[in-house]
């Protein structure tokens, strides 16, 4: 096992620096995979996309802000589009439905609503709800499996990405009459050009212009999904020391303290980069299962949300200038992080535990050398683990994701009735509890 990552983060989606974009000149590719089709745009389509191109780009105050909200979104939003099956790039179509404003609202009879601009009547027959206490719709993650669930269902009838993206706009019946019309056919072959529904055009656009710099730094402020139900916002601020304001700023969905117990709801907590580990620390205690009057058990946190940011890591107490290694709490487990290489041998003498122990607490061969700036765990790791599930993707294995998360191979593989390997697939999911 030659690849292992260490990060400080639990459940923490960066917001980052902005570079500004290109003004009016950009050198947009003709030809191109999206959405699992090829690509291919005219010369009078890239005219039409650069319309919208420039108009998103033109102010640097504008697009920065775009950005942010980006940076902000985009990971719960294509989490929820991924576990659905649908391809994360659709995240962009959220930027050109509401620019990511939650209290965005159309002129429309009646009017859309929210991050992916539902009407009550379509909103509810996703499962969200509207009353008097909440509008799901206004909630990033509610809103988004909604809209995941849409696409993924009009995906199956019209067999291409691009033509579920114009029934998003069109609805299903819309959406085959201008396949119908433009004489278009179900293979994965799309090209663009001046007579293509605006729609895609204006997709193309938003994609175009934040592909390239969503994510390129992590310095800012950050927000952490807290999905829960039974808690009311002032628990929530009690548990965080956060105000009842920003808390309120950030879940516009909430119509008052209360929030519902029939389901989980993800409620958003806006911090700092330093702290981060207070807040963390804060939520972990009641990250842990219960009861509520429904009788369900609730808040798991999303594991899924932040694959990109285990292993979560606490140094117990920094290394003296000159050692090897520190001690640190990976995942809730004791480990040691690793500041050169080591023989198992040099690092069994220097912890006291057996090599044995050490190999089996990291799946390790007997010929393996502990490598710098990796994590080794010196205790065995946990069954069960309060993270929902993790999204397989390329070339990951199990025994990957067990060291990544902090959690027992043998366990992990019981949980998901999973006999061998060979067995998993990109996109599987892999459940900790």
């Amino acid at each position: 096992m030659n690849t292992r990552f260490i990060s400080l983060l639990l459940i923490i989606l960066p917001l980052f620096s902005f570079a500004s974009p290109e003004k009016t000149e950009a050198n947009l590719p003709t030809q191109f995979e999206l959405l699992g089709s090829k690509v291919v745009i005219t010369k009078g389509g890239m005219q039409k996309i650069m319309v919208k191109y420039n108009s998103l780009t033109r102010s640097e105050k504008h697009y920065n802000e775009l950005l942010e909200r980006c940076n902000s979104y985009f990971p719960y939003i294509e989490r929820e589009l991924l576990a659905r099956g649908v391809p994360g790039d659709f995240k962009y179509l959220a930027l050109q439905e509401s620019l990511l404003d939650g209290n965005a609202v159309s002129n429309a009879t009646p009017p859309a609503v929210g991050f992916w601009q539902f009407k009550d009547f379509t909103a509810e027959e996703r499962g969200m709800r509207i009353n008097r206490s909440i509008d799901e719709r206004k909630n990033v993650v509610s809103a988004s499996i909604g809209a995941a669930d849409y696409l993924s269902k009009n995906y199956y009838y019209l067999g291409n990405w691009f033509y579920a993206m114009i029934s998003y706009h069109d609805g299903l019946g819309g959406s085959k009459s201008y396949i119908k019309k433009n004489r278009l056919n179900y293979y994965n072959h799309v090209t663009i050009n001046e007579n293509t529904h605006p729609y895609l055009l204006h997709y193309l656009a938003h994609y175009f212009a934040f592909k390239d710099k969503v994510g390129q730094d992590d310095g800012h402020i950050v927000m952490i999904e807290f999905p829960t139900n039974g808690y009311t916002l002032k628990e929530v601020a009690k548990f965080t020391g956060q105000s009842m304001d920003i808390l309120a700023k950030n879940n516009t969905w909430l119509y008052s303290n209360y929030i519902p117990e029939d389901k989980v709801y993800s409620v958003m907590i806006e911090t700092k980069p330093d702290e981060i580990n207070q807040i963390v620390a804060s939520l972990t205690p009641y990250a842990k299962p219960r009861k509520t009057r429904a009788r369900k058990e609730i808040f798991k946190f999303y594991s899924d949300s932040i694959q990109d940011e285990y292993p979560f890591v606490l140094p117990i107490e920094e290394g003296l200038e000159g050692e090897k290694f520190e001690l640190a709490l990976v995942n809730g487990v004791k480990a040691v992080i690793l500041h050169e290489d080591m023989t198992q041998e040099e690092l069994s003498k220097a912890i006291g535990i057996s090599k044995g122990k050490l190999r089996k607490y990291n799946y390790e061969g007997k010929k393996d050398v502990f490598i710098k700036d990796s994590h080794y765990y010196i205790a065995s790791l946990p069954e069960t683990i309060p993270e929902s599930y993790h999204i397989m993707r390329e070339k990951e294995t199990l025994t990957y994701i067990a060291i990544k998360y902090g959690i027992s191979l043998k366990s992990l593989k019981k949980l998901n009735n999973i006999k061998k390997e060979g067995e998993l697939k990109v996109g599987d999911k892999i459940y900790f509890n």
